[in-house]
């Protein structure tokens, strides 16, 4: 069960949604502020909204908070209100990077709406704000988890944990699916810490492409080369 911290905003009328067929993703684009639900509620409001447009707010520790009723139409993405849920994830993803807490919970948040309001987790269903209208939000970073499926494969995860194992660059050989981690965003949080300490000690380099954080973007590991690090981890190998 996903956990959301409930706020107390007041809204003006509001109107109840009839479908729900989509999941929209937005950055807050200024100055890379970890903006609460009640200040953006506050911003909205002031300029004449019923209030906070967003259903949800993810902060940098990953907390998610209630904004605008799930129930209720959004005002996020203009001529798409009317069958979306907004995720607003607090940052400036230009010239930031999302915190592997945030990247985490919205996928975890995802699936838990996904399920409840049977969308399928792919990337049809599942868009940035810039996807649906002219504008740079959710910022290059948060967009390029969109665009390469972490999210979506995270999401997946956590909708069937036993069913499927997140993914970065999933490919298929004959029926059967091999998961490959090419980033420590893309990486399950069980094996996080261990490879950012590979990597934090050298040990683990990729072939030299980089992410906007300047950590290794094409380390191309496997499962179980995660759980062999972890084992090794574990035993003090790596200390």
């Amino acid at each position: 069960m996903v956990k959301v911290v409930e706020t107390d905003l007041d809204f003006s009328s509001l109107s109840e949604r009839s479908v729900t067929d989509m999941v929209v993703i937005h950055h807050t684009g200024c100055n890379d502020i970890d903006a609460s639900a009640e200040q953006i509620h506050g911003w909205h409001k002031g300029q004449g909204w019923a209030g906070i447009g967003y259903h949800y707010v993810i902060r940098k520790d990953g907390t998610i908070e209630r904004g605008r009723p799930e129930w209720a139409i959004g005002s996020h993405a203009y001529g798409e209100n009317s069958h979306t849920i907004g995720i607003h994830v607090s940052g400036d993803f230009e010239q930031a990077e999302p915190t592997v807490e945030q990247v985490e919970n919205c996928a975890e948040l995802i699936a838990d709406i996904c399920t409840r309001y049977g969308i399928p987790i792919d990337r049809a269903h599942i868009v940035g704000h810039g996807e649906l209208m002219a504008t740079s939000c959710p910022g290059t970073n948060l967009q390029m988890l969109l665009d390469n499926g972490i999210i979506t494969g995270k999401a997946n995860y956590y909708a069937n944990p036993s069913e499927v194992k997140p993914v970065d660059g999933a490919q298929q050989e004959g029926n059967r699916l091999t998961e490959r981690f090419n980033s420590l965003a893309s990486v399950p949080e069980w094996a996080y810490d261990t490879v950012k300490k590979m990597v934090d000690k050298g040990l683990l380099t990729g072939g030299g492409l980089k992410d906007a954080g300047g950590y290794p973007a094409d380390l191309d590991l496997s499962l179980d080369m995660l759980r062999i690090f972890v084992i090794n981890d574990r035993a003090g190998l790596y200390d």
